[in-house]
Protein backbone atom coordinates (compact mmCIF):
# COMPACT_ATOMS: atom_id res chain seq x y z
CA UNK A 1 0.00 0.00 0.00
CA UNK A 2 2.82 2.40 0.95
CA UNK A 3 4.68 1.78 -2.33
CA UNK A 4 1.90 3.34 -4.38
CA UNK A 5 0.79 6.07 -1.94
CA UNK A 6 1.38 9.72 -2.84
CA UNK A 7 2.32 12.49 -0.43
CA UNK A 8 -0.26 15.07 0.58
CA UNK A 9 1.82 17.78 -1.10
CA UNK A 10 1.88 15.83 -4.37
CA UNK A 11 -1.87 15.24 -4.22
CA UNK A 12 -2.47 18.90 -3.40
CA UNK A 13 -0.26 20.15 -6.24
CA UNK A 14 -1.83 17.70 -8.68
CA UNK A 15 -5.34 18.76 -7.66
CA UNK A 16 -4.45 22.46 -7.80
CA UNK A 17 -2.83 22.03 -11.22
CA UNK A 18 -5.83 20.10 -12.53
CA UNK A 19 -8.26 22.74 -11.27
CA UNK A 20 -6.10 25.50 -12.73
CA UNK A 21 -5.83 23.77 -16.12
CA UNK A 22 -9.55 23.10 -16.35
CA UNK A 23 -10.39 26.64 -15.24
CA UNK A 24 -7.82 28.14 -17.62
CA UNK A 25 -9.05 26.31 -20.70
CA UNK A 26 -12.67 26.94 -19.76
CA UNK A 27 -11.93 30.66 -19.37
CA UNK A 28 -10.05 30.81 -22.68
CA UNK A 29 -12.91 29.08 -24.49
CA UNK A 30 -15.53 31.32 -22.86
CA UNK A 31 -13.53 34.51 -23.46
CA UNK A 32 -12.85 33.59 -27.07
CA UNK A 33 -16.54 32.90 -27.61
CA UNK A 34 -17.52 36.18 -25.92
CA UNK A 35 -14.97 38.21 -27.91
CA UNK A 36 -16.18 36.66 -31.15
CA UNK A 37 -19.76 37.56 -30.29
CA UNK A 38 -18.73 41.11 -29.33
CA UNK A 39 -16.68 41.53 -32.52
CA UNK A 40 -19.53 40.27 -34.65
CA UNK A 41 -21.96 42.60 -32.87
CA UNK A 42 -19.59 45.55 -33.36
CA UNK A 43 -19.24 44.87 -37.09
CA UNK A 44 -23.00 44.42 -37.34
CA UNK A 45 -23.60 47.82 -35.74
CA UNK A 46 -20.97 49.35 -38.03
CA UNK A 47 -22.70 47.87 -41.09
CA UNK A 48 -26.09 49.06 -39.89
CA UNK A 49 -24.65 52.56 -39.46
CA UNK A 50 -23.32 52.52 -43.04
CA UNK A 51 -26.73 51.31 -44.25
CA UNK A 52 -28.54 54.10 -42.40
CA UNK A 53 -26.16 56.72 -43.81
CA UNK A 54 -26.62 55.45 -47.37
CA UNK A 55 -30.37 55.34 -46.85
CA UNK A 56 -30.27 58.96 -45.64
CA UNK A 57 -28.37 60.02 -48.77
CA UNK A 58 -30.87 58.10 -50.91
CA UNK A 59 -33.83 59.79 -49.24
CA UNK A 60 -32.20 63.21 -49.51
CA UNK A 61 -31.64 62.83 -53.25
CA UNK A 62 -35.16 61.52 -53.73
CA UNK A 63 -36.59 64.52 -51.89
CA UNK A 64 -34.46 67.00 -53.93
CA UNK A 65 -35.41 65.72 -57.41
CA UNK A 66 -37.75 68.66 -58.08
CA UNK A 67 -35.09 71.16 -57.06
CA UNK A 68 -32.55 69.46 -59.28
CA UNK A 69 -34.68 68.87 -62.38
CA UNK A 70 -36.78 72.10 -62.52
CA UNK A 71 -35.29 75.40 -63.66
CA UNK A 72 -36.03 78.71 -62.03
CA UNK A 73 -38.74 79.43 -64.54
CA UNK A 74 -40.47 76.10 -63.82
CA UNK A 75 -39.21 74.19 -66.85
CA UNK A 76 -38.54 70.44 -66.20
CA UNK A 77 -35.08 69.41 -67.33
CA UNK A 78 -33.93 65.95 -66.17
CA UNK A 79 -30.32 66.16 -65.07
CA UNK A 80 -29.74 62.39 -64.67
CA UNK A 81 -28.87 62.82 -61.00
CA UNK A 82 -31.44 60.48 -59.49
CA UNK A 83 -31.17 58.63 -56.15
CA UNK A 84 -29.75 55.31 -57.43
CA UNK A 85 -26.99 57.05 -59.38
CA UNK A 86 -25.99 59.06 -56.33
CA UNK A 87 -26.08 56.02 -54.01
CA UNK A 88 -23.98 53.86 -56.29
CA UNK A 89 -21.53 56.70 -56.91
CA UNK A 90 -21.06 57.35 -53.20
CA UNK A 91 -20.57 53.59 -52.64
CA UNK A 92 -17.84 53.45 -55.30
CA UNK A 93 -16.12 56.54 -53.90
CA UNK A 94 -16.23 55.10 -50.35
CA UNK A 95 -14.96 51.70 -51.46
CA UNK A 96 -12.12 53.06 -53.59
CA UNK A 97 -8.73 52.72 -51.89
CA UNK A 98 -10.07 50.73 -48.87
CA UNK A 99 -11.03 47.18 -47.93
CA UNK A 100 -14.63 48.29 -47.44
CA UNK A 101 -17.22 47.81 -50.18
CA UNK A 102 -20.70 49.32 -50.51
CA UNK A 103 -22.96 48.56 -53.43
CA UNK A 104 -26.57 47.85 -54.42
CA UNK A 105 -27.69 44.52 -55.85
CA UNK A 106 -30.85 42.69 -56.94
CA UNK A 107 -32.01 39.80 -59.04
CA UNK A 108 -32.08 40.89 -62.73
CA UNK A 109 -30.45 44.30 -62.13
CA UNK A 110 -30.30 47.03 -64.80
CA UNK A 111 -26.48 47.03 -64.63
CA UNK A 112 -24.22 43.98 -64.86
CA UNK A 113 -22.09 45.47 -62.08
CA UNK A 114 -25.03 44.93 -59.70
CA UNK A 115 -25.39 41.17 -60.36
CA UNK A 116 -25.37 39.44 -56.95
CA UNK A 117 -22.68 36.94 -55.95
CA UNK A 118 -23.41 33.69 -54.05
CA UNK A 119 -23.77 35.24 -50.57
CA UNK A 120 -25.87 38.12 -51.91
CA UNK A 121 -28.09 35.66 -53.77
CA UNK A 122 -28.73 33.77 -50.52
CA UNK A 123 -29.65 37.04 -48.80
CA UNK A 124 -31.98 38.15 -51.61
CA UNK A 125 -33.60 34.72 -51.60
CA UNK A 126 -34.27 35.10 -47.86
CA UNK A 127 -35.75 38.58 -48.38
CA UNK A 128 -38.04 37.42 -51.19
CA UNK A 129 -39.09 34.28 -49.27
CA UNK A 130 -40.02 36.12 -46.08
CA UNK A 131 -40.80 39.86 -46.15
CA UNK A 132 -40.29 40.03 -42.39
CA UNK A 133 -36.57 39.35 -42.93
CA UNK A 134 -34.93 42.75 -43.51
CA UNK A 135 -31.22 42.00 -42.96
CA UNK A 136 -28.80 39.14 -43.63
CA UNK A 137 -25.21 38.94 -42.38
CA UNK A 138 -22.30 36.68 -41.56
CA UNK A 139 -18.63 35.97 -42.25
CA UNK A 140 -18.23 34.80 -45.85
CA UNK A 141 -15.75 34.78 -48.70
CA UNK A 142 -15.25 38.01 -50.66
CA UNK A 143 -12.67 38.10 -53.43
CA UNK A 144 -10.75 35.20 -51.85
CA UNK A 145 -10.74 36.50 -48.25
CA UNK A 146 -13.06 36.12 -45.29
CA UNK A 147 -14.99 39.34 -44.70
CA UNK A 148 -17.98 40.38 -42.64
CA UNK A 149 -20.86 40.80 -45.08
CA UNK A 150 -24.12 42.60 -44.46
CA UNK A 151 -27.18 43.04 -46.68
CA UNK A 152 -30.25 45.14 -45.86
CA UNK A 153 -33.44 44.89 -47.90
CA UNK A 154 -34.57 48.10 -49.68
CA UNK A 155 -38.20 49.03 -49.24
CA UNK A 156 -40.26 50.22 -52.24
CA UNK A 157 -42.14 53.54 -51.81
CA UNK A 158 -44.18 55.69 -54.21
CA UNK A 159 -41.13 57.53 -55.53
CA UNK A 160 -39.63 54.19 -56.58
CA UNK A 161 -42.70 53.27 -58.61
CA UNK A 162 -42.10 56.21 -61.02
CA UNK A 163 -39.14 54.33 -62.49
CA UNK A 164 -39.83 50.72 -61.49
CA UNK A 165 -43.63 50.39 -61.30
CA UNK A 166 -46.30 49.58 -63.85
CA UNK A 167 -46.75 49.12 -66.68
CA UNK A 168 -44.11 46.46 -67.13
CA UNK A 169 -41.78 47.12 -70.08
CA UNK A 170 -42.56 50.84 -70.39
CA UNK A 171 -39.45 53.03 -70.57
CA UNK A 172 -38.89 55.23 -67.55
CA UNK A 173 -37.23 58.61 -67.46
CA UNK A 174 -33.78 56.97 -67.68
CA UNK A 175 -34.79 54.97 -70.78
CA UNK A 176 -34.89 51.64 -68.86
CA UNK A 177 -37.84 49.27 -68.95
CA UNK A 178 -39.99 49.31 -65.84
CA UNK A 179 -40.06 46.09 -63.72
CA UNK A 180 -43.65 46.37 -62.51
CA UNK A 181 -42.84 46.75 -58.81
CA UNK A 182 -45.49 47.35 -56.20
CA UNK A 183 -45.28 48.70 -52.68
CA UNK A 184 -44.96 45.06 -51.45
CA UNK A 185 -42.00 44.28 -53.70
CA UNK A 186 -38.38 43.98 -52.57
CA UNK A 187 -36.37 46.77 -54.12
CA UNK A 188 -33.10 44.88 -53.95
CA UNK A 189 -30.59 45.28 -51.15
CA UNK A 190 -27.63 47.36 -50.09
CA UNK A 191 -24.55 45.13 -49.73
CA UNK A 192 -21.80 46.17 -47.32
CA UNK A 193 -18.43 44.38 -46.93
CA UNK A 194 -16.31 45.08 -43.83
CA UNK A 195 -12.72 43.73 -43.44
CA UNK A 196 -12.00 41.45 -40.49
CA UNK A 197 -8.33 42.22 -39.95
CA UNK A 198 -8.78 45.17 -37.62
CA UNK A 199 -11.60 43.60 -35.63
CA UNK A 200 -9.85 40.22 -35.38
CA UNK A 201 -6.64 41.92 -34.28
CA UNK A 202 -8.53 43.78 -31.58
CA UNK A 203 -10.28 40.57 -30.55
CA UNK A 204 -6.95 38.72 -30.38
CA UNK A 205 -5.41 41.47 -28.27
CA UNK A 206 -8.40 41.40 -25.91
CA UNK A 207 -8.21 37.62 -25.55
CA UNK A 208 -4.46 37.71 -24.88
CA UNK A 209 -4.94 40.47 -22.31
CA UNK A 210 -7.79 38.63 -20.56
CA UNK A 211 -5.90 35.32 -20.56
CA UNK A 212 -2.76 36.93 -19.19
CA UNK A 213 -4.74 38.66 -16.45
CA UNK A 214 -6.57 35.44 -15.58
CA UNK A 215 -3.30 33.51 -15.58
CA UNK A 216 -1.60 35.96 -13.23
CA UNK A 217 -4.58 36.08 -10.87
CA UNK A 218 -4.87 32.29 -10.84
CA UNK A 219 -1.14 31.79 -10.23
CA UNK A 220 -1.21 34.35 -7.45
CA UNK A 221 -4.21 32.70 -5.78
CA UNK A 222 -2.61 29.26 -6.19
CA UNK A 223 0.64 30.46 -4.63
CA UNK A 224 -1.22 32.01 -1.71
CA UNK A 225 -3.21 28.80 -1.14
CA UNK A 226 -0.05 26.71 -1.46
CA UNK A 227 1.92 28.84 1.00
CA UNK A 228 -0.94 28.92 3.52
CA UNK A 229 -1.52 25.18 3.24
CA UNK A 230 2.20 24.42 3.49
CA UNK A 231 2.72 26.58 6.56
CA UNK A 232 -0.45 25.71 8.47
CA UNK A 233 -1.10 22.12 7.37
CA UNK A 234 1.72 20.38 5.49
CA UNK A 235 4.58 21.54 7.71
CA UNK A 236 2.91 20.38 10.98
CA UNK A 237 1.98 17.09 9.32
CA UNK A 238 5.60 16.70 8.20
CA UNK A 239 6.65 17.26 11.79
CA UNK A 240 4.23 14.52 12.85
CA UNK A 241 5.76 12.19 10.26
CA UNK A 242 9.26 12.82 11.65
CA UNK A 243 8.02 12.37 15.22
CA UNK A 244 6.33 9.07 14.36
CA UNK A 245 9.61 7.89 12.84
CA UNK A 246 11.42 8.74 16.08
CA UNK A 247 8.80 6.84 18.09
CA UNK A 248 9.24 3.85 15.80
CA UNK A 249 12.98 3.89 16.55
CA UNK A 250 12.30 3.99 20.29
CA UNK A 251 13.02 7.68 20.94
CA UNK A 252 10.04 8.43 23.16
CA UNK A 253 11.08 12.04 23.77
CA UNK A 254 9.72 13.11 20.38
CA UNK A 255 7.23 15.99 20.31
CA UNK A 256 5.74 18.36 17.72
CA UNK A 257 5.62 22.15 17.81
CA UNK A 258 2.15 23.71 17.63
CA UNK A 259 3.44 26.91 16.03
CA UNK A 260 1.51 27.97 12.89
CA UNK A 261 -0.65 24.83 13.09
CA UNK A 262 -4.27 25.23 12.07
CA UNK A 263 -7.00 24.46 14.59
CA UNK A 264 -7.76 20.99 13.25
CA UNK A 265 -4.07 20.11 12.87
CA UNK A 266 -3.38 21.54 16.33
CA UNK A 267 -5.80 18.97 17.78
CA UNK A 268 -3.80 16.20 16.08
CA UNK A 269 -0.53 17.65 17.37
CA UNK A 270 -1.86 17.90 20.92
CA UNK A 271 -3.16 14.34 20.72
CA UNK A 272 0.21 13.08 19.47
CA UNK A 273 2.15 14.93 22.19
CA UNK A 274 -0.21 13.53 24.85
CA UNK A 275 0.23 10.03 23.44
CA UNK A 276 4.02 10.41 23.41
CA UNK A 277 3.97 11.62 27.02
CA UNK A 278 1.81 8.67 28.03
CA UNK A 279 4.17 6.28 26.26
CA UNK A 280 7.12 7.81 28.11
CA UNK A 281 5.30 7.33 31.40
CA UNK A 282 4.42 3.76 30.53
CA UNK A 283 8.00 3.02 29.51
CA UNK A 284 9.36 4.43 32.76
CA UNK A 285 7.23 1.97 34.73
CA UNK A 286 7.55 -0.85 32.22
CA UNK A 287 10.45 -2.61 33.93
CA UNK A 288 8.71 -2.89 37.29
CA UNK A 289 5.51 -3.94 35.55
CA UNK A 290 7.41 -6.61 33.64
CA UNK A 291 8.85 -7.97 36.86
CA UNK A 292 5.42 -8.05 38.46
CA UNK A 293 3.93 -9.75 35.43
CA UNK A 294 6.80 -12.25 35.40
CA UNK A 295 6.10 -13.21 39.01
CA UNK A 296 2.39 -13.50 38.25
CA UNK A 297 3.15 -15.61 35.20
CA UNK A 298 5.34 -17.97 37.20
CA UNK A 299 2.63 -18.39 39.81
CA UNK A 300 0.06 -18.98 37.09
CA UNK A 301 2.31 -21.56 35.43
CA UNK A 302 2.79 -23.34 38.73
CA UNK A 303 -0.96 -23.35 39.28
CA UNK A 304 -1.49 -24.71 35.77
CA UNK A 305 1.04 -27.47 36.43
CA UNK A 306 -0.83 -28.48 39.57
CA UNK A 307 -4.15 -28.38 37.74
CA UNK A 308 -2.70 -30.45 34.92
CA UNK A 309 -1.46 -33.06 37.35
CA UNK A 310 -4.90 -33.20 38.91
CA UNK A 311 -6.56 -33.51 35.51
CA UNK A 312 -4.20 -36.29 34.50
CA UNK A 313 -5.01 -38.14 37.71
CA UNK A 314 -8.72 -37.58 37.18
CA UNK A 315 -8.45 -38.81 33.59
CA UNK A 316 -6.58 -41.89 34.75
CA UNK A 317 -9.19 -42.57 37.43
CA UNK A 318 -11.98 -41.98 34.94
CA UNK A 319 -10.39 -44.30 32.39
CA UNK A 320 -9.98 -46.94 35.07
CA UNK A 321 -13.59 -46.55 36.18
CA UNK A 322 -14.77 -46.66 32.57
CA UNK A 323 -12.77 -49.80 31.91
CA UNK A 324 -14.04 -51.36 35.11
CA UNK A 325 -17.61 -50.48 34.20
CA UNK A 326 -17.16 -51.85 30.71
CA UNK A 327 -15.56 -55.05 31.98
CA UNK A 328 -18.21 -55.48 34.65
CA UNK A 329 -21.02 -54.83 32.19
CA UNK A 330 -19.58 -57.25 29.67
CA UNK A 331 -19.00 -59.89 32.32
CA UNK A 332 -22.44 -59.56 33.88
CA UNK A 333 -24.19 -59.54 30.50
CA UNK A 334 -22.18 -62.49 29.28
CA UNK A 335 -22.88 -64.47 32.44
CA UNK A 336 -26.58 -63.64 32.15
CA UNK A 337 -27.01 -64.54 28.48
CA UNK A 338 -26.12 -68.21 28.95
CA UNK A 339 -28.65 -68.96 31.71
CA UNK A 340 -31.29 -66.81 29.95
CA UNK A 341 -30.84 -68.80 26.76
CA UNK A 342 -31.22 -71.98 28.76
CA UNK A 343 -34.33 -70.65 30.51
CA UNK A 344 -35.91 -69.69 27.17
CA UNK A 345 -35.14 -73.10 25.69
CA UNK A 346 -36.41 -74.93 28.81
CA UNK A 347 -39.58 -72.80 28.84
CA UNK A 348 -40.26 -73.58 25.17
CA UNK A 349 -39.77 -77.32 25.75
CA UNK A 350 -41.91 -77.29 28.89
CA UNK A 351 -44.67 -75.28 27.16
CA UNK A 352 -44.78 -77.74 24.29
CA UNK A 353 -44.66 -80.77 26.64
CA UNK A 354 -47.34 -79.65 29.08
CA UNK A 355 -50.83 -81.10 29.07
CA UNK A 356 -53.02 -79.16 26.59
CA UNK A 357 -55.82 -79.31 29.10
CA UNK A 358 -53.67 -77.58 31.70
CA UNK A 359 -54.11 -73.97 30.53
CA UNK A 360 -52.57 -72.55 33.70
CA UNK A 361 -49.22 -74.33 33.20
CA UNK A 362 -49.09 -73.40 29.51
CA UNK A 363 -49.66 -69.68 30.25
CA UNK A 364 -47.04 -69.78 33.01
CA UNK A 365 -44.40 -71.23 30.67
CA UNK A 366 -45.35 -68.65 27.99
CA UNK A 367 -44.95 -65.82 30.52
CA UNK A 368 -41.54 -67.14 31.53
CA UNK A 369 -40.49 -67.42 27.87
CA UNK A 370 -41.79 -63.93 27.01
CA UNK A 371 -40.11 -62.12 29.90
CA UNK A 372 -36.88 -64.03 29.39
CA UNK A 373 -36.86 -63.02 25.73
CA UNK A 374 -37.43 -59.37 26.71
CA UNK A 375 -34.61 -59.53 29.22
CA UNK A 376 -32.31 -61.14 26.64
CA UNK A 377 -33.05 -58.34 24.18
CA UNK A 378 -32.24 -55.74 26.84
CA UNK A 379 -28.94 -57.49 27.57
CA UNK A 380 -28.09 -57.59 23.86
CA UNK A 381 -28.82 -53.87 23.60
CA UNK A 382 -26.61 -53.11 26.58
CA UNK A 383 -23.79 -55.19 25.09
CA UNK A 384 -24.06 -53.29 21.80
CA UNK A 385 -23.98 -49.97 23.65
CA UNK A 386 -20.83 -51.10 25.47
CA UNK A 387 -19.22 -52.11 22.16
CA UNK A 388 -20.20 -48.77 20.62
CA UNK A 389 -18.64 -46.84 23.49
CA UNK A 390 -15.49 -48.93 23.18
CA UNK A 391 -15.37 -48.27 19.42
CA UNK A 392 -15.39 -51.95 18.55
CA UNK A 393 -18.83 -52.06 16.89
CA UNK A 394 -18.65 -51.68 13.11
CA UNK A 395 -21.03 -52.36 10.26
CA UNK A 396 -20.20 -54.97 7.62
CA UNK A 397 -22.05 -53.79 4.52
CA UNK A 398 -22.78 -56.25 1.74
CA UNK A 399 -25.69 -56.85 -0.65
CA UNK A 400 -28.78 -58.05 1.20
CA UNK A 401 -32.40 -58.89 0.33
CA UNK A 402 -34.76 -56.83 2.43
CA UNK A 403 -37.46 -59.46 1.85
CA UNK A 404 -35.32 -61.95 3.80
CA UNK A 405 -34.80 -59.35 6.52
CA UNK A 406 -38.55 -58.77 6.80
CA UNK A 407 -39.23 -62.52 6.94
CA UNK A 408 -36.66 -62.96 9.73
CA UNK A 409 -38.19 -60.09 11.71
CA UNK A 410 -41.66 -61.57 11.29
CA UNK A 411 -40.50 -64.99 12.46
CA UNK A 412 -38.99 -63.44 15.59
CA UNK A 413 -41.65 -60.89 16.49
CA UNK A 414 -44.88 -62.70 15.51
CA UNK A 415 -44.89 -64.92 18.65
CA UNK A 416 -44.32 -61.86 20.84
CA UNK A 417 -47.16 -60.06 19.08
CA UNK A 418 -49.54 -62.98 19.62
CA UNK A 419 -48.73 -62.99 23.33
CA UNK A 420 -49.75 -59.31 23.48
CA UNK A 421 -52.84 -59.97 21.34
CA UNK A 422 -51.41 -57.68 18.62
CA UNK A 423 -51.55 -58.44 14.89
CA UNK A 424 -48.12 -58.22 13.24
CA UNK A 425 -47.90 -58.01 9.43
CA UNK A 426 -45.14 -57.42 6.92
CA UNK A 427 -45.41 -56.31 3.29
CA UNK A 428 -42.56 -56.03 0.80
CA UNK A 429 -43.32 -54.55 -2.63
CA UNK A 430 -41.94 -56.47 -5.57
CA UNK A 431 -39.80 -53.64 -6.97
CA UNK A 432 -37.59 -53.39 -3.88
CA UNK A 433 -33.95 -53.79 -5.06
CA UNK A 434 -31.00 -55.30 -3.26
CA UNK A 435 -29.20 -52.86 -0.99
CA UNK A 436 -25.80 -52.68 0.64
CA UNK A 437 -26.05 -53.00 4.41
CA UNK A 438 -25.31 -55.04 7.52
CA UNK A 439 -27.89 -57.83 7.61
CA UNK A 440 -27.64 -58.42 11.36
CA UNK A 441 -27.79 -54.75 12.36
CA UNK A 442 -30.65 -54.01 9.94
CA UNK A 443 -32.56 -56.95 11.42
CA UNK A 444 -31.86 -55.68 14.95
CA UNK A 445 -33.08 -52.21 13.96
CA UNK A 446 -36.41 -53.60 12.75
CA UNK A 447 -36.73 -55.97 15.74
CA UNK A 448 -36.20 -53.07 18.16
CA UNK A 449 -38.77 -50.97 16.32
CA UNK A 450 -41.24 -53.88 16.21
CA UNK A 451 -40.71 -54.71 19.90
CA UNK A 452 -41.24 -51.08 20.82
CA UNK A 453 -44.40 -50.87 18.68
CA UNK A 454 -45.86 -54.11 20.13
CA UNK A 455 -45.25 -53.00 23.72
CA UNK A 456 -47.07 -49.70 23.24
CA UNK A 457 -49.97 -51.03 21.17
CA UNK A 458 -53.08 -52.00 23.18
CA UNK A 459 -54.72 -55.42 22.91
CA UNK A 460 -56.40 -55.96 19.56
CA UNK A 461 -54.14 -53.45 17.82
CA UNK A 462 -51.88 -54.00 14.82
CA UNK A 463 -48.29 -53.40 13.77
CA UNK A 464 -47.17 -53.44 10.13
CA UNK A 465 -43.71 -53.50 8.57
CA UNK A 466 -43.73 -52.09 5.02
CA UNK A 467 -40.75 -52.23 2.68
CA UNK A 468 -41.13 -50.11 -0.48
CA UNK A 469 -39.06 -48.55 -3.27
CA UNK A 470 -39.59 -44.89 -4.27
CA UNK A 471 -38.59 -44.72 -7.95
CA UNK A 472 -38.86 -40.93 -8.06
CA UNK A 473 -36.56 -40.32 -5.10
CA UNK A 474 -34.47 -43.47 -5.80
CA UNK A 475 -34.71 -44.53 -2.16
CA UNK A 476 -35.92 -47.60 -0.23
CA UNK A 477 -38.04 -47.08 2.88
CA UNK A 478 -38.70 -49.49 5.77
CA UNK A 479 -41.74 -48.28 7.74
CA UNK A 480 -42.87 -49.67 11.10
CA UNK A 481 -46.43 -48.40 11.70
CA UNK A 482 -48.66 -49.08 14.71
CA UNK A 483 -51.98 -47.83 16.06
CA UNK A 484 -50.75 -47.57 19.62
CA UNK A 485 -50.68 -44.75 22.15
CA UNK A 486 -48.48 -42.42 20.04
CA UNK A 487 -45.75 -39.97 21.04
CA UNK A 488 -46.18 -36.32 22.01
CA UNK A 489 -44.56 -33.82 19.59
CA UNK A 490 -42.26 -32.44 22.27
CA UNK A 491 -40.89 -35.93 22.97
CA UNK A 492 -40.24 -37.00 19.38
CA UNK A 493 -36.92 -35.17 19.17
CA UNK A 494 -35.37 -36.97 22.16
CA UNK A 495 -36.68 -40.53 21.95
CA UNK A 496 -33.53 -41.59 20.09
CA UNK A 497 -31.33 -40.58 23.03
CA UNK A 498 -29.94 -43.22 25.35
CA UNK A 499 -31.92 -44.17 28.46
CA UNK A 500 -34.82 -41.89 27.49
CA UNK A 501 -38.31 -43.23 28.27
CA UNK A 502 -41.06 -40.77 27.44
CA UNK A 503 -44.00 -42.89 28.72
CA UNK A 504 -44.49 -43.35 32.48
CA UNK A 505 -48.24 -43.90 32.54
CA UNK A 506 -50.09 -47.00 33.61
CA UNK A 507 -50.66 -47.92 29.98
CA UNK A 508 -47.08 -49.15 29.61
CA UNK A 509 -46.91 -52.92 29.73
CA UNK A 510 -43.18 -53.25 30.29
CA UNK A 511 -40.39 -51.13 31.64
CA UNK A 512 -37.55 -50.95 29.13
CA UNK A 513 -33.96 -49.81 29.33
CA UNK A 514 -34.41 -46.86 26.96
CA UNK A 515 -31.69 -48.18 24.63
CA UNK A 516 -33.72 -49.73 21.79
CA UNK A 517 -34.36 -46.58 19.76
CA UNK A 518 -30.88 -45.22 20.52
CA UNK A 519 -29.41 -48.37 18.96
CA UNK A 520 -31.74 -48.00 15.96
CA UNK A 521 -30.27 -44.54 15.30
CA UNK A 522 -26.67 -45.71 15.83
CA UNK A 523 -27.12 -48.78 13.59
CA UNK A 524 -28.62 -46.52 10.90
CA UNK A 525 -25.75 -44.00 11.09
CA UNK A 526 -23.21 -46.82 10.74
CA UNK A 527 -24.80 -47.91 7.45
CA UNK A 528 -25.64 -44.46 6.07
CA UNK A 529 -29.39 -44.90 6.69
CA UNK A 530 -31.61 -42.15 8.13
CA UNK A 531 -34.30 -42.73 10.77
CA UNK A 532 -37.34 -40.51 11.32
CA UNK A 533 -40.62 -40.68 13.21
CA UNK A 534 -44.10 -39.25 12.76
CA UNK A 535 -46.64 -39.70 15.51
CA UNK A 536 -49.78 -38.33 17.09
CA UNK A 537 -51.00 -39.01 20.61
CA UNK A 538 -53.72 -41.65 20.58
CA UNK A 539 -53.33 -42.31 16.84
CA UNK A 540 -50.17 -44.42 16.68
CA UNK A 541 -46.62 -43.93 15.40
CA UNK A 542 -44.67 -44.59 12.22
CA UNK A 543 -40.91 -45.03 12.25
CA UNK A 544 -39.24 -44.80 8.82
CA UNK A 545 -35.77 -46.04 7.88
CA UNK A 546 -34.66 -44.46 4.58
CA UNK A 547 -31.95 -46.18 2.53
CA UNK A 548 -30.34 -43.70 0.08
CA UNK A 549 -29.70 -44.22 -3.62
CA UNK A 550 -25.98 -44.87 -3.24
CA UNK A 551 -26.75 -47.99 -1.15
CA UNK A 552 -28.96 -49.56 -3.88
CA UNK A 553 -27.23 -52.31 -5.87
CA UNK A 554 -30.03 -53.94 -7.87
CA UNK A 555 -33.77 -53.79 -8.64
CA UNK A 556 -36.30 -56.64 -8.62
CA UNK A 557 -39.55 -56.66 -10.57
CA UNK A 558 -42.79 -58.22 -9.31
CA UNK A 559 -44.56 -58.06 -5.94
CA UNK A 560 -44.24 -60.15 -2.82
CA UNK A 561 -46.35 -60.18 0.37
CA UNK A 562 -44.73 -61.85 3.36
Amino acid sequence: MGKHAFSLKTIYLAALTAVFAVSFFAFVAFDLYSQQKQTEQAMLEEARTFAREMDAVWQFMDNQQNVINYTSDGTYEFKGLHCSVVGKSIGKLFSAGSDYAIRYTNFNPRSEQDIPDEFESEALGAFYADRSVTEYYGVADYQGEDRFRYLQALEVDNSCLECHGDPVGELDITDHEKEGWTLDSVGGAISIVIPLDQQQGAMRDNVIRDVAYFFMITVFIGLVIYVVTTVFVLRPLGGMHVAFGELKQGRLGASISQRFAAKEVRHLVVGFNDMAAELRGMYEHLESQVQERTVDLREANALLERQRDKLEQLNADLAQETQFKSDLLSMVNHELRTPLTSIITFAQISREACDPANEHDRRSWEEIEKNSQILLNMINNMLDIARSDAGSMKATCEPMDLGDVAASVKATMAPLARKYDVTFRTKVTSDVPLVNGDYEKTTRMLENLASNAIKFTPDGGSVELRVAYDAGARTVTLSMADDGIGIAPEDQARIFERFVQVDSTSTRKYNGSGLGLALVREYGDMQGFSVSVSSELGAGSTFVITIPEDSIVDEIEGEDDV
